[in-house]
């Protein structure tokens, strides 16, 4: 992945791993005040990266759409509440105006986290999260886990999401597939198990290199203090109340 020089060259990829759980965190536990303070930060963030592609963000959320919708459905409909239309309709046929309330924040929330994992990605090239993760893995040594294998089996697990993709693409390809028939599918995935295995079975091994030479410097915990600070501060503001 070629990268280019950004902003956020100046935040070694640790770091940037770190800020990342805090902000999800933040997100996954805050309300409208939290939500609006991450959407203008990822607003920021696509602007000024160039690297980072809103085509990308858009293709992750087109696989996750099912998900979020059922998500809206379980928030609208099975919240407590006050029903939308008041005595109009039959109230428990209705969603509720919190579960709307509740249920946007919560698929916002997903939608902003999801914004900032393909952000992640697009600023941090895989040798760089490897590391990151490397760096990030030191307490697992006192526990008697060896970080460097952790930091290998994610090499090459990043390393081979390429080549199953490819034989996605070559299976489909071939295959006729029929979107109504759910064993065309059935069929093209245990082809691709077959491939697979036969792939693993014929590769020989290889020896990965990860390059950590460039340690995470101490001052630069600056930056996930500032995130969890603004977050902390953020926190503190009263909650919107929902018009009932």
């Amino acid at each position: 992945m070629d990268i280019k020089a950004g902003w956020y060259d100046h935040v070694h990829p640790a770091f940037r791993v770190i800020c990342f759980v805090i902000f999800s965190l933040f997100l996954a536990l805050g309300g409208f005040a939290q939500l609006s303070l991450a959407a203008f930060s990822i607003f920021v963030a696509y602007v000024t990266t160039a690297d980072c592609e809103v085509s990308g963000f858009m293709k992750m959320l087109r696989r996750m759409r099912w998900f979020l919708l059922s998500i809206a459905l379980i928030y609208a409909w099975l919240t407590p509440g006050v029903p939308l239309f008041g005595e109009i309709f039959e109230p428990s046929l209705q969603p509720s105006i919190e579960g709307l309330w509740q249920g946007g924040q919560r698929l916002l929330a997903l939608i902003l986290i999801v914004a900032a994992v393909h952000w992640l990605l697009s600023v941090t090239s895989r040798e760089q999260l490897v590391a990151a993760l490397y760096w990030l893995g030191f307490p697992l040594q006192p526990l008697g886990l060896s970080r460097e294998r952790f930091a290998v089996r994610i090499a090459l697990t990043l390393e081979r999401v390429a080549d199953v993709q490819q034989q996605v693409a070559a299976q489909i390809e071939q295959g006729d597939v029929d979107k109504a028939d759910i064993k065309s599918y059935a069929a093209i995935a245990a082809n691709l198990v077959v491939g697979v295995v036969q792939q693993a079975d014929q590769s020989r091994c290889d020896v990965v290199e990860i390059n950590v030479a460039d340690k995470p410097p101490w001052w630069q915990w600056c930056w996930p203090s500032l995130v969890l600070l603004v977050m902390l501060l953020v926190a503190k503001l009263p909650a919107i109340p929902v018009a009932s």
